[in-house]
């Protein structure tokens, strides 16, 4: 049987690549079928075919609405934020197109058996990865895992420096600073580097900044100043709009070089060159270099280093070609920053060394290079909880950001009530207090607790964070031997229905016509496809309803299909108690609100033992009301006695009847 070949896919915004591991253990790169080893990330659907690559990119000025481009920056979302000929796709499809021409590209060179690591970057929620691992599947490829962008080029620059060879010799460990500036994505991450051992310390990033945005700043400055001498704006014209871009990637790319560019523009038989200086655009985007510094400084704060701990400073992604970055990393390191692997390839690179780790470790066999790989998670990882002295929703954290990954951790909860017999959990990433600013990954549900469980009775959540940083959810009801393993139903992303339908299209070798055929239940199975709103189209384009528009469909949520209960296990009131008095934190679960679910319950975080009200709250409340009132009416009377006594006089004289003149003497 073929031994599979060890690959790695940079999945980029502007551009992709693609690399292996040789028979000599080393990493190369492979190039398309164009024979470049990058491919634009660049998407046009035509009637015959689907283009993808360079040949996509020269339509784009011609035929706006069959291109898709900047797509990665919209993974995670129910759909690309551009129309193509009228219809909304999901960005998975859209990614799976792109990731089917370079699995071609692959099979040509190097046949058909094969397995791939595709990155993503590190600041990636888990959304954003499952839907890339989506795309990867529908695309065909056998996906080994998704890793962090700035840990693949780790890979490579400890390839290079020789960091990864099993007989290597002894070198000095390093701390780097990987800074990944690609064309829609940033990343800061801190890696220790030694002999056979990358370790993640700490990562921060912004997936809505890269060098997309640079090109941004271009254009508009060319289009004001085209405004401003012919009083027309060329942005409002789709295709002048593009060819701009294409202008202003270039004028970028020539500022890296020289000091001076030139951007043409066209537009209603007026024209225009307009002159820009190397000077001019590193101020018009000083903000956006700040960003990238503030995250940079801040993430050593976070790991509790100062830039003198640190070795070297490691520049990765086409945008860290502008000389204002190496300028500003040095300026603020006091470290000259490091050249010497390929900021295009170096992503890829390491991929395919992560890839080939993975096959031996599988494969019980040891490659020329062997090393361990030890990542973070960039998200806190949490559920929705209710404090029960505020009776406000919170966001309870298991796991923090910047945890050593695999990370597992157990939470204790207990029943709310007598005879509870399900649970369910709504998980949340990221880092703030309150649920409303995290995102909301999905739910769910431990069904079928034994009957007759008295109040108080606990149930231990534990979250299982992999490497990929994937999600995994278990529960178990100490006592009753009921055990469960849980997947979690996910608030966005491509339903499995979804995935199945959107598969043929994507592997069909004609143009849209053929895609468009096949998926016409898909983007016409309801009639809210076609709407102007994009909201509407959800389920039209077979994606997971979110929340809120899960009460418009009629799909069954685990809340609402909860079984029967099993055989009755009660456990005696000593065993309540016992754990009750429990020296770890115990946690309530209370009943759902109505319409929240049937027979669920909500998580709710017990931070002290409530005291026994022998007063209702209500009644508590108004009281306390009452009370207020009386102290603020007092106050404001001393306060108008002191300040306007004649205001009081006035009115004293006004309530009091008016006295009678005596009648005079005769």
């Amino acid at each position: 049987m073929p031994q599979d070949k060890m690959i790695g896919i940079d999945l980029g915004t502007t551009n992709s690549a693609m690399a292996w591991v040789d028979e000599a253990g080393r990493s190369a790169m492979i190039p398309n079928a164009e024979g470049e080893f990058i491919t634009p990330s660049v998407v046009f659907f035509s009637e015959s075919e689907v283009v993808v690559g360079k040949n996509a990119r020269t339509v784009v000025t011609s035929h706006p609405e069959m291109v898709a481009q900047w797509v990665k920056r919209d993974m995670g979302a129910p759909f690309y934020s551009h129309p193509i000929r009228g219809n909304y796709l999901p960005p998975e499809v859209i990614q799976a197109c792109i990731l089917r021409k370079l699995k071609a590209d692959l099979v040509r060179a190097l046949g058909p058996d094969m397995q791939a690591v595709i990155t993503v970057p590190a600041y990636f929620d888990e959304m954003r990865r499952k839907a890339t691992a989506d795309a990867g599947e529908m695309a065909g490829l056998r996906v080994l895992d998704i890793v962090n962008e700035p840990t693949a080029a780790a890979l490579a620059f400890g390839e290079a420096l020789g960091y990864l060879s099993a007989d290597g010799k002894p070198r000095q460990e390093l701390n780097v600073l990987i800074y990944d500036l690609g064309g829609g994505t940033f990343d800061a991450t801190l890696l220790r580097l030694a002999m056979g051992k990358v370790q993640t310390l700490a990562t921060d990033g912004d997936v809505q900044l890269g060098g997309h945005d640079w090109d941004q700043r271009l254009v508009n400055y060319a289009a004001e100043c085209f405004l401003k001498t012919h009083s027309l704006d060329p942005r409002q014209d789709p295709a002048t709009l593009n060819r701009l871009y294409l202008d202003a990637m270039e004028a970028k790319h020539t500022l890296s070089a020289r000091n001076r560019a030139v951007i043409q523009i066209n537009y209603q038989e007026r024209f225009a060159e307009i002159a820009v200086t190397r000077e001019q655009f590193e101020e018009m985007s000083a903000d956006l270099l700040e960003r990238t510094s503030y995250t940079s400084r801040q993430l050593l704060g976070v790991a509790g280093l100062e830039w003198k701990d640190l070795q070297r400073v490691l520049l990765i992604g086409g945008s860290t070609r502008m000389p204002m970055v190496a300028r500003m990393m040095q300026g603020i390191s006091g470290i000259q920053p490091d050249h010497s692997v390929n900021p295009d390839e170096a992503v890829a690179r390491g991929a395919a060394l992560y890839a080939g780790h993975l096959l031996a470790a599988q494969a019980g066999r040891a490659l020329r290079s062997t090393f361990q790989v030890t990542n973070v998670n960039a998200h806190s990882l949490g559920v929705e909880g209710i404090d029960t002295e505020t009776l406000r929703k919170k966001n309870v954290v298991l796991i923090p950001r910047n945890t050593s990954l695999p990370a597992r951790h157990t939470e204790r909860f207990a029943t709310k009530s007598d005879g509870q017999r399900s649970i369910a959990i709504k998980v949340l990433e990221g880092e703030g207090s309150q649920p409303g600013n995290c995102i909301v990954i999905g739910r769910t549900v431990v069904r079928d607790l034994p009957s007759g469980l008295p109040k108080g009775w606990p149930v231990e959540v534990t979250f299982e964070y992999g490497t990929n940083g994937r999600l995994a959810v278990e529960a178990l009801v100490p006592g009753t031997h009921h055990q469960a393993r849980m997947e979690l139903v996910r608030e966005t992303g491509l339903s499995n229905e979804g995935m199945t339908r959107w598969k043929q299209p994507v592997s069909e070798a004609g143009g849209f016509s053929a895609f468009e055929s096949a998926a016409q239940d898909v983007l016409h199975g309801a009639p809210s496809s076609r709407e102007a709103s994009p909201s509407g189209i959800g389920s039209a384009i077979g994606w997971a309803p979110a929340k809120a528009d899960a009460a418009s469909t009629t799909t069954a949520t685990p809340q609402t299909l909860l079984a029967a209960a099993p055989a009755p296990l009660v456990a005696s009131p000593e065993s309540v108690q016992r754990w009750a008095s429990s020296p770890q934190p115990l946690t309530a679960l209370s009943p759902l609100p109505v319409g929240e679910g049937q027979g669920g319950v909500r998580l709710i975080k017990q931070t002290k033992p409530k005291r026994d009200r022998r007063v209702p709250k209500w009644l508590e409340r108004t009281i306390g009301h009452g009370i207020m009132l009386v102290l603020l009416a007092f106050v404001g009377y001393l306060m108008i006695s002191n300040l306007r006594p004649d205001l009081l006089k006035t009115n004293s004289g006004r309530d009091s009847k008016p006295s009678v003149p005596s009648k005079p003497s005769e």
